[in-house]
């Protein structure tokens, strides 16, 4: 598949490196058009926005700034076969749900809306007020698959690659696109690794109450 990864100012970049290099490895072709305050947020999380671009430039068959208003994916011409946010900000969220097409990121999501493909969001942000919330549900509305960067506790995560994964992969579960970066819900048995409570606590026997 041919698809859009667009990078905002929210946190969380590093889900975005690890989504187009998945896709990558999985024989997908990633578009990706960056932002200048995800640039920005890059360099306050954990790495230099030149990392970053060079990075994401090895994983991706084209990249564009946002201002590119007139690459090619900015046309319903050329429309992609998925569009994907990652991370999406609020406010990102907020100008396609008016759409408000004056960044290539916006407007690459506005021809996925009208071009009936899939569209997906990765928003990172807490709490979530009335404001969000509305935003939120105004693009679940539209056709937006509103996923959260949250973690899923039952696949014991050990690191935060195995966090970052859980949320590639829900990505991937809504693309349809197989993959085994997580660790599926079957229902209670043995954990593969150890718990994550006893990670953060020590065992149940030697805890004692707060």
């Amino acid at each position: 598949m041919k698809i859009f990864l667009g990078v905002t100012g929210a946190s969380g970049c590093v889900i975005a490196l690890r989504l187009a290099e998945v896709l990558k490895n999985l024989g997908h072709e990633v578009y990706a058009v960056v932002s200048e305050k995800a640039l920005m947020i890059a360099e306050y999380e954990c790495i230099s926005k030149g990392w970053f671009l060079d990075k994401l430039t090895s994983f991706a068959t084209s990249i564009y700034r946002e201002s590119d208003i007139n690459a090619d994916i900015s046309s319903s011409s050329n429309a992609l076969d998925s569009y994907i946010l990652a991370p999406a900000s609020v406010k990102t969220m907020a100008m396609i749900v008016h759409g408000i097409a004056e960044n290539l990121i916006v407007r690459a999501a506005l021809i996925g809306l009208r071009m009936r493909k899939p569209v997906i969001a990765v928003v990172r942000e807490a709490p979530l007020g009335i404001v969000e919330l509305s935003v939120l549900l105004k693009a679940a509305k539209l056709g937006v698959f509103v996923v959260p960067a949250v973690i899923g506790f039952y696949t014991y995560p050990q690191s935060l690659k195995d966090v970052v994964d859980f949320i590639v992969g829900k990505v991937l579960d809504v693309l349809g696109i197989e993959h085994d970066l997580y660790r599926r819900w079957k229902g209670s048995r043995a954990p593969l690794y150890p718990d994550p409570c006893e990670v953060l606590y020590g065992s149940a026997s030697s805890s004692s109450s707060p």
